[in-house]
């Protein structure tokens, strides 16, 4: 897992997301059904992907159908406002169960850190936090 961390830090791929209307276009997916389907806790959109922390409500929305969702939706959006065609997302997602608070405070805070460690200035990314999540003084602790 670490070789493809390293590989995506290092900006490989095409980086659409560094561009303003694609950031923009996947965020809307990202918050479409938050409160509805999921909770969304946090993410950080990346030049070339994006860290998400999510809570399906249901098996009916799997974190799978979610994931689907927001990389169909969104490929779909981007490449027709460039147009162009093609596949936009890795088919694969690298996703994790977390299990305690503890484990979902190490989430938080590495997916936080995830601009910094790649090299990236505080307008190379987008990062965001549920502000539910922020009164109850759950936020990223490192500085993008």
């Amino acid at each position: 897992m670490a070789h493809v961390e390293h590989w995506l830090d290092s900006g490989a791929g095409s980086c659409i997301l560094q561009q303003a209307f694609a950031a923009d276009i996947l965020e809307a997916k990202l918050r479409h059904f938050d409160g509805v389907q999921y909770e969304l806790g946090a993410f950080v959109i990346m030049p070339n992907h994006v860290h998400a922390l999510v809570r399906p409500f249901s098996a009916e929305h799997s974190l799978e159908t979610i994931e689907q969702t927001w990389k169909g939706l969104s490929a779909r959006e981007i490449n027709a406002a460039q147009s162009s065609q093609g596949q936009l997302w890795q088919r694969e997602s690298y996703d994790r169960i977390v299990r305690d608070e503890e484990h979902l405070w190490k989430c938080l805070q590495y997916i936080g850190d995830n601009p910094r460690r790649a090299g990236l200035g505080p307008q190379q990314s987008r990062r965001w936090v549920c502000p539910d999540w922020i009164k109850a003084g759950w936020n990223f602790t490192q500085v993008a």
